[in-house]
This record gives structure tokens, C-alpha cells and sequence, in this order.
């Protein structure tokens, strides 16, 4: 009965658009990819509200919608917050395709003292969040184009236009089992136990520059470059059959006699920490980190993309993808920049949508148009130029000049 409460309160927070309630919340068991006969799914509430309300909720006002407003009718706070609620939700795996159950069989209009009453309404049963959005932008601009009225929505069409904008967005999720929790409890038992460790993992520390997460600096909560106060190497036990069953490309460092790390049983990491080595294969063994309030710390910003460039370098696939999600739910002022480098680096498609959705959230434009003309220091080539076509400059030519550079950094990369 306490998860079923727990979830309600999720969906009916969703549909009121409280983006701090929701991010506070317990969201493990919560289904992203779930639908609800009165909500229809977690982004029809973000974007809609609640659509079926109960007969002791019905009012006579179609906009109020009962307290249960939606991206249309909000104000500018709430609007912001539901746009940035649809990015989280996005980035936790909502897919914008699935339908609405045939139980929220209701239409929906805008405008009231506007003259909404004569707007052609929009439907929800058996369509999706991503067509009901659009279908709401139709309804919207043929109201425009109404010579009889009069009113000004642009700042509706304009929020709708951001919507259509995050959902149309690449957002890619792995998928998952169920996992008892005495088999992670196994698995943690086996990477602390070093009895039968059969390979070295020598941590050689990064010096600042060459470090992969470059853009990320000492300061503030993304304190790195790095944990280690010394330059002193490290060395971290680990499992060959366990490294080789996870990456290839470990298999044949391992299993090849004729190379250094086959013939030695140890692996040399340079430019990286051992919090970041450690990291890795919690995930290769456990696919978890440390609970909050553990002894072990948050990994830092800058460890979690040193992480991901190692896992991407030893093709640990699973670790690449929980990492990348991990990375996207964590984008702010002071880390979409050296995340949004490593983004291009490494073609990680939801790193770079997150990136780009975040520099482009109205909050950051201005800084992310400073970083695009090359007023910011840490920013790379890549990421200016991406920027640049991110944010479509004109007037100095510059994104011009550089379009082949932009063009450049969105080719795939081969196994050789």
C-alpha cells in the first residue's frame, strides 16, 4: 500500500508540474515507460496535466483543469518547471511514443476568455504525448491565424515549440532486470576479495592537462584533478575472468602472451585516479555504486568522465551506458561544458542530447553563446563549433567558417 501511495503522489506531481518534489523523490520502482487511466502517461501529465478527473474533483472551468494546470496554461514559472521536469523525465528514459489508455477519452481546448471556445479541440485516448503536443501547436496556430482574434499566443507557441524540441531529441535507455539484492551483495564480495585476484591494475594518476575531463576545474562541487593528493602509483586487484567476460578488449590484452599485459598479468592506467578505477569495477561487478550516507563518497563530476572515457577505451558497453546516464542527470552551469566535450568525443548520444538541451534551456544561453565565440577558456574547438550550430549564429560569419568543423565532430567512429 506505502508504493502504491508513493506512486500516485509521482504521477500527481508530475501532472502538477513540481519539478523539485519530483527530483526528490524516490524514482526506482517508479516505471517510465508506464500509462495511468487518468494521467495517460508520465509525459501526457507534465505536458497536459491530469486529463480524467473524478467526479468529486469536476469543475465547470476547463482551463484550472482542478488545480492540475498544464504547459498551455501555466504561467512563466510553472512553464519553466514542466520544461525542465520534460528534460529530466527524457533523460530517465520517457518514451514520448506511447499512447494515452482509451479510458482518457476526453478533449481538451484553450483560450476561455481568449474566444477558446471556439478553438478545435485535441484528444488524448490512443495518441501519444509527442502527438497531442503537435496537435496542440495546430489547434494554437490556427487560432492565430483567425482574423477575428485578436489574442497574442506567442509565448504558448513558443513553449510548445521548446516541448516538440526535447522530445524530438535522441534519448537512448538499456535496458534492465531485477536483481536480488544478495546477488549485487555476491558480486561486492568478490571484487573486495583480492585472494583470487589474478590481475593488476596499476594507477599511474592524471596531471591536470592531459586528464580526459580537462574542462572541469578544483573548485567547488565538481572538486577534482584529481582525488589523489599524490603522484604515487596505485595498484587495484581485479578478476581476469570477470574483465575479459566483460570487454573484448580486455579478453585479448589478457588472454594474448605476446602482449605486456597477458604476459604480466597487469593493466597500466595513466592519467586517471584510483577513485576513478575503483568506480569502474564496482560497475563491471555490481552495476551499482555506494548508497548515499555509505562510508564511500559520491563520486566527484570529473571522476564519473574519467570513468566513461576508460569504460568507452576497454569497451565495457553496459558501464559506458550506465555511466552516460548518470552524467545526463547530472548537467549544470559548472560541468556541461567538459560533459559536453566528452559527449562529442565519444559520440554518446543522451550525454550530448542532455548537453545540448541544457545550453540551450533559456537560463544558459547567454553562457552558452559567451562559450560558442570563444569567450570561455575551458571550452574545446568541438564544442564551440557545436555550439555554434547549436545555437544557429549569424552576423560575424564565424559559424560559417567553422560548419565543416561542426560537420566533422558528428561522424561515426569504426573498430579498427
Amino acid at each position: 500500500m506505502r508504493g502504491q501511495a508513493a506512486t500516485r503522489c509521482i504521477w500527481e506531481a508530475l501532472a502538477m508540474g513540481e519539478e523539485r518534489a519530483v527530483k526528490n523523490m524516490d524514482l526506482s520502482a517508479f516505471d517510465w515507460h508506464s500509462s495511468h487511466d487518468s494521467f495517460g502517461s508520465p509525459l501526457h501529465a507534465i505536458l497536459f496535466g491530469k486529463l480524467i478527473v473524478s467526479h468529486d474533483e469536476e469543475s465547470d472551468t476547463n482551463e484550472l483543469n482542478n488545480g492540475f494546470d498544464d504547459l498551455i496554461n501555466a504561467d512563466h514559472a510553472e512553464r519553466n518547471a514542466r520544461l525542465e521536469l520534460l528534460r529530466f523525465a527524457m533523460r530517465s528514459g520517457a518514451d514520448p511514443h506511447i499512447v494515452a489508455p482509451k479510458q482518457c477519452d476526453v478533449s481538451r481546448w484553450w483560450g476561455g476568455e481568449r474566444g477558446g471556445d471556439s478553438m478545435k479541440p485535441i484528444s488524448f485516448a490512443g495518441r501519444s504525448a509527442f502527438e497531442c503536443l503537435l496537435a496542440a501547436k495546430r489547434s494554437i496556430k490556427l487560432k492565430t491565424q483567425d482574423p477575428s482574434d485578436d489574442a497574442d499566443w506567442t509565448d504558448e507557441l513558443k513553449a510548445v515549440d521548446e516541448a516538440v524540441d526535447i522530445l524530438s531529441r535522441p534519448c537512448c535507455t538499456s535496458p534492465t532486470v531485477p536483481v536480488h539484492e544478495d546477488v549485487v551483495a555476491t558480486w561486492e564480495t568478490v571484487l573486495d576479495d583480492s585472494s583470487f585476484a589474478d590481475v593488476t591494475i596499476r594507477v599511474v594518476p592524471a596531471t591536470g592537462s592531459d586528464s580526459p575531463c580537462r574542462g572541469i576545474t578544483n573548485g567547488g562541487s565538481v572538486q577534482d584533478n584529481l582525488e589523489d593528493a599524490s603522484l604515487d602509483v596505485v595498484e587495484v586487484r581485479a578478476h581476469s575472468a570477470v574483465l575479459g567476460a566483460a570487454s573484448s578488449v580486455l579478453k585479448a590484452m589478457l588472454s594474448t602472451q605476446g602482449m605486456k599485459e597477458g604476459a604480466q598479468r597487469a593493466i597500466e592506467v595513466t592519467d586517471t585516479s584510483v577513485q576513478t578505477v575503483r568506480l569502474l569495477l564496482s560497475l563491471v561487478y555490481t552495476g551499482s555504486i555506494w548508497a548515499t550516507g555509505s562510508d564511500e563518497e559520491e563520486p566527484s563530476f570529473a571522476t564519473l568522465l574519467q570513468a566513461l572515457d576508460l569504460a568507452h577505451r576497454w569497451q565495457l558497453l553496459h558501464v559506458v551506458q550506465l555511466l552516460e546516464q548518470a552524467g545526463a542527470r547530472r548537467i549544470d552551469a559548472e560541468t556541461f561544458e567538459a560533459a559536453y566535450d566528452v559527449a562529442l568525443r565519444l559520440e554518446l548520444p543522451k550525454l550530448l542530447a542532455a548537453c545540448r538541451s541544457f545550453a540551450t534551456a533559456p537560463k544558459m544561453l547567454s553562457k552558452a553563446r559567451l562559450a560558442a565565440r570563444g569567450n570561455a577558456s575551458t571550452v574545446t574547438a568541438a564544442v564551440r563549433a557545436d555550439l555554434e550550430a547549436l545555437l544557429n549564429f549569424e552576423g560575424d560569419g564565424s559559424a560559417a567558417s567553422n560548419s565543416g568543423t561542426a560537420h566533422a565532430t558528428k561522424r561515426r567512429r569504426r573498430l579498427l
